[in-house]
């Protein structure tokens, strides 16, 4: 029973710390103001007015030259990316059109941990490493993203290699490499200029951990709210009657 009793709670503990930090369904936006269902209050900020549109479940967020941004805090660290242990989750409809090259989430303020898109269909993860910018730290092949279609992405690092899903499928997969960090906030949208994200973005969510493949697909199959509505931490908030269909 003793052994039992152990191996339950190194199950809990487990799923304990794959809670989300984060997670940004667009389902409640009030004002200029998104809520963060995490429980962790890292609510963000509407900046320049994108719209509100469908989404893959419920609404979405369209950007146009606009963006959501989400001050760092003791739970959504400076130096998440950095330390190598995270995952990344969203849907995005692209239009593929307008910059060559588009920040769909960027941590900032200075240039650093960044998922582009390429007007060819391309997904990349970049930052900064020690005194250079490093493009392609892990890059799909031109066309993994349609136009104007649903895409789920997940950006997964577990400090030994970066990988990228597409619609719960691995994509890329790359050498790990630690980024300067000191991250003072997170932007979807892209900052306005050359490459701000011309799209629609909807259930965002990070994780610090590295998800697998399982759960990503169970994430994408059933939405955020559904995945995460019961925590084993009791840190997510509980929203039974707003489940997304």
């Amino acid at each position: 029973m003793l052994v039992f009793a152990c191996l339950c709670l190194i199950s809990a503990f487990s799923q304990a710390a794959e809670e989300p930090i984060l997670v940004l369904t667009f389902d409640d936006v009030n004002g200029d103001f998104v809520e963060d269902l995490s429980g962790f209050g890292n609510d963000g900020t509407l900046q320049n007015n994108p719209e509100i549109v469908d989404g893959k479940f419920g609404q979405a967020l369209e950007f146009n030259g606009n963006r959501v941004q989400v001050a760092a805090s003791d739970s959504l660290g400076a130096d998440l990316f950095m330390e190598g242990s995270f995952t990344l989750v969203l849907w995005i409809n692209a239009k593929r059109a307008g910059n060559a090259w588009q920040q769909i989430f960027r941590a900032g303020a200075a240039a650093n941990d960044t998922l582009f898109i390429n007007n060819d269909g391309r997904l990349s993860w970049r930052g900064w490493v020690g005194a250079a910018w490093a493009g392609g730290m892990c890059e799909t092949i031109p066309g993994v993203v349609e136009t104007e279609t649903w895409t789920h992405v997940a950006v997964v690092s577990d400090a030994k290699n970066f990988r990228v899903y597409v619609n719960g499928e691995l994509s890329q997969e790359s050498p790990f490499q630690a980024t300067r960090g000191a991250n003072t906030e997170y932007v979807i949208g892209g900052y306005a200029g050359a490459e701000s994200y011309s799209g629609a973005v909807d259930e965002l969510a990070i994780f610090p951990d590295p998800l697998d493949e399982d759960r990503i697909q169970a994430i994408m199959a059933k939405g955020l709210e559904a995945d995460i509505a019961v925590a084993p931490g009791g840190k997510l908030v509980t929203r039974w009657g707003t489940l997304k269909s």
